[in-house]
């Protein structure tokens, strides 16, 4: 029993002169200031509440995607919807009265463009340090305001191909003599 104890003892004292040691390394460390570190004393503030932005996002792009699917049933799939050709009717009597004539662009292409903005105020956080020079923008992850996001950019996208390719084949059918 006497070398386990004479091990124990060994142990104890080897330890002991360690941490004199360790102490010693301790006190000589360079701590970083504390004072430095300036992006944790900010205050992050969204500029939108994330959870109503995505609301009224959704909101605004419910219109614009049943269109575009009705639109897409109907030319790609063949199929005619009653209710949605009645829908492209009053769409084109709109079209004919001037004052009218801006509501159905609104809606399809300004009302997805305002939920782009909307939901990307509310994941955004913009802070400026003068002394740097920089524009710190963060983003918050929210699943749902980016999806709303990508969902908005989509339907812009396929505006855009629509009145792109709607202008190239009427210039085809016009040169063309049809």
């Amino acid at each position: 029993m006497q070398p386990e104890l004479r091990c124990c003892i060994i142990i104890v004292n080897y330890s002991k002169m360690n941490e004199d040691k360790f102490e010693k390394h301790l006190e000589e460390l360079q701590v970083p200031d504390i004072n430095e570190i300036r992006h944790q004393q900010i205050l992050k503030f969204a500029l939108l509440n994330s959870r109503k932005s995505s609301l009224v996002g959704i909101a605004f792009i419910v219109i614009p995607c049943l269109f575009l699917l009705f639109q897409f049933i109907k030319e790609w799939l063949g199929f005619d919807f009653q209710f949605f050709s009645a829908f492209e009717d009053f769409m084109a009597h709109l079209d004919k009265i001037p004052l009218l004539k801006w509501i159905i662009p609104i809606v399809l292409v300004g009302l997805p463009l305002a939920a782009i903005i909307i939901n990307s105020l509310s994941v955004a956080h913009f802070y400026w340090d003068s002394t740097n020079k920089e524009l710190l923008i963060t983003l918050k992850y929210k699943l749902v305001n980016f999806i709303i996001i990508l969902i908005s950019i989509c339907i812009e996208i396929a505006f855009f191909y629509y009145v792109v390719y709607e202008n190239i084949y009427e210039q085809v059918l016009r040169g063309s003599g049809q």
